[in-house]
């Protein structure tokens, strides 16, 4: 085989690229490329010796159709023949821009001792699968073991709700990750509060809208103070986002003081607490509306400030096409004087 493929010219191979990169691509050929997937499977001569004599070129083929993915079809992917044939055997990451050996350890997850070819550092615990997204809340993780899992597989399976507070009063609640790894419950508040700080500012408005999505169908469940305050901000502001009512800085402003205000809050409604907890939270509450209140007093000053430099400008800009117009037509009348004066003349 690996001869015949020698003798194939640059036109057949990429016209058979072209057909595997449609069998994944397009959705109406599942069935076909999956029966294609389980043919390859049921081979059972193709070891790692067999692979390594095989043409680089069919290697590329046979690990495409193993792992699902177009990009080792790519001219851009340089692989060596040893790391494809590694790739295929799923001992090796099949995520071009990872490809740790695998596995990487398994730290006693019975995620990477049970699904071969799993790679902790890039993969989904849920779905498996993985994207090159970073400094996002698209992807949560896990404090203990580090894997990771996406927000919105996570909300699926319930693996992100309210959990017993990790630093709070005792009966007090907060929005958790728990890992399908290892069962430990990671907080949320920390987490998107450390990647908004750090990453919103250099966001565009399409991808702080997401993020602000994200946000709030993590917390939609949420059962404490905090938690409810950060699902009802994280809808008003993508809203507001979408109907153009919102700069994004502006909006990165609102959030990061939204932060800095209830990060000291322990407020829970379901709790019972003494009145001097009750009284303290309610502190809290005043002043998150008073840092509100005084921020959006400030957006309306500017924006007050702003319309008078426009009206002023306005009027300057009326007085001089006034002075303009006054002076064409003064021309216009005087020109016109100047004809009537020199029709009198011809006539006389």
């Amino acid at each position: 085989m690996a001869q015949i493929m020698q003798q194939l010219d640059d036109e057949t191979v990429e016209s058979t690229k072209e057909y595997l990169r449609n069998l994944i691509t397009m959705p109406e050929r599942i069935y076909e490329f999956v029966s294609l997937q389980n043919r390859l499977d049921e081979r059972s001569d193709l070891t790692n010796q067999t692979l390594l004599n095989c043409h680089k070129i069919q290697l590329e083929f046979l690990v495409s159709i193993r792992t699902g993915l177009g990009s080792f079809l790519s001219e851009n992917t340089r692989l060596l023949t040893s790391e494809l044939v590694e790739v295929f055997l799923l001992e090796r990451c099949r995520n071009i821009n990872c490809r740790r050996f695998l596995p990487i350890e398994d730290r006693g997850c019975k995620i990477c001792s049970t699904k071969k070819g799993f790679c902790s550092e890039c993969m989904c615990l849920v779905c498996l699968k993985f994207d090159c997204a970073n400094n996002t809340c698209s992807w949560v993780g896990c404090d203990a073991c580090l894997h990771w899992c996406h927000a919105v597989c996570s909300i699926r399976r319930n693996l992100i709700k309210p959990g017993p507070s990790l630093k709070g009063p005792s009966g007090t609640t907060e929005m958790q990750f728990y890992c399908l790894g290892c069962g430990h419950a990671s907080e949320m508040f920390g987490f998107i509060k450390d990647v908004f700080m750090s990453c919103a500012n250099e966001w565009g408005e399409e991808t702080l809208m997401k993020e602000l999505d994200y946000v709030r169908k993590i917390y939609q469940g949420s059962e404490d103070f905090k938690g409810k305050e950060l699902h009802v901000k994280a809808d008003v502001l993508h809203t507001k986002l979408a109907t153009k009512m919102i700069s994004p800085s502006d909006a990165c402003d609102f959030i990061f003081q939204l932060f800095s205000t209830i990060k000291t809050i322990e407020d829970e409604w379901p709790v019972k607490r003494s009145k001097k907890d009750e009284v303290d939270s309610l502190g809290s509450i005043v002043r998150i509306k008073e840092a509100e209140a005084q921020m959006f007093q400030s957006r309306a000053a500017d924006a007050r400030g702003e319309a008078v430099s426009l009206r002023r400008l306005a009027r300057l800009e009326s007085m001089k096409l006034n002075e303009a117009y006054y002076e064409k037509l003064s021309k216009l009348c005087l020109q016109e004087t100047e004809e009537r004066r020199r029709k009198k003349i011809g006539r006389a």
